[in-house]
């Protein structure tokens, strides 16, 4: 479940928008004006052909990073919602960050157009599912036992990629960007990881997406 961001426009008559993704639903009407909990919460901007656009948010309770051989860092945020008895099962978000370079605060240059890390967006339902992938810009800082970072993902830029089944485009282009509170566990991020590339197969070669008037 996606909530969208309201507007003081839109809180007049609060309704329950819905996109289907065969059977996805993408709902809610909440303001953005509530403190985050503390925990994983990502915005969505579906930035629309048109120039408009619609803006979501959801929190994900479950996130996980670990480190491999070349120091690269795998961030892992997972939300599974379980429909009423009527749907046939579960719909699962899976948000992947990797990043590739750390920059060095006082040394390396930064600017928002800057990409340290590739990004993919998954959803699944119970008939297809979808993944938007592209770049961003991650920075974090970790606990000092090791066992918890503390970061942003300060802006990224997505496409879809890769589909499944009956997957439909709940998207155009998508920005997310966001907080996260992540701990420590190879385990369930290779799981997670080898249950995504099971359904959607390997993360396709990083292709910088055509500039945007919209995406600024």
């Amino acid at each position: 479940m996606i909530r969208r961001l309201t507007t003081p426009r839109h809180t007049a008559g609060r309704h329950t928008p819905r996109l289907c993704l065969q059977g996805l639903l993408l709902a809610a009407v909440l303001t953005a004006g509530a403190c985050a909990p503390r925990q994983s919460r990502f915005f969505v901007a579906d930035h629309r052909a048109d120039g408009s656009a619609e803006r979501y948010f959801e929190d994900f309770p479950e996130t996980w990073f670990c480190h491999d051989a070349h120091r690269h860092v795998d961030i892992v945020a997972r939300r599974e919602v379980h429909p009423d008895r009527a749907e046939p099962g579960p719909t699962i978000q899976v948000l992947h960050i990797r990043r590739i370079w750390a920059a060095v605060p006082g040394q390396t240059y930064a600017e928002q157009s800057m990409i340290n890390a590739t990004v993919s967006y998954m959803i699944t339902g119970p008939n297809g599912g979808a993944t938007y992938d592209g770049g961003g810009f991650v920075t974090f800082r970790q606990s000092r036992d090791g066992e918890e970072i503390v970061g942003r993902l300060e802006s990224s830029a997505l496409d879809l990629r890769r589909r499944i089944g009956e997957g439909a485009d709940v998207f155009e282009r998508v920005a997310v960007t966001g907080e996260f509170v992540a701990a420590r566990n190879k385990r369930e991020v290779v799981r997670v990881l080898n249950e995504m590339k099971r359904l959607f197969g390997p993360l396709p070669r990083y292709q910088p997406p055509p500039v945007s008037p919209h995406l600024r």
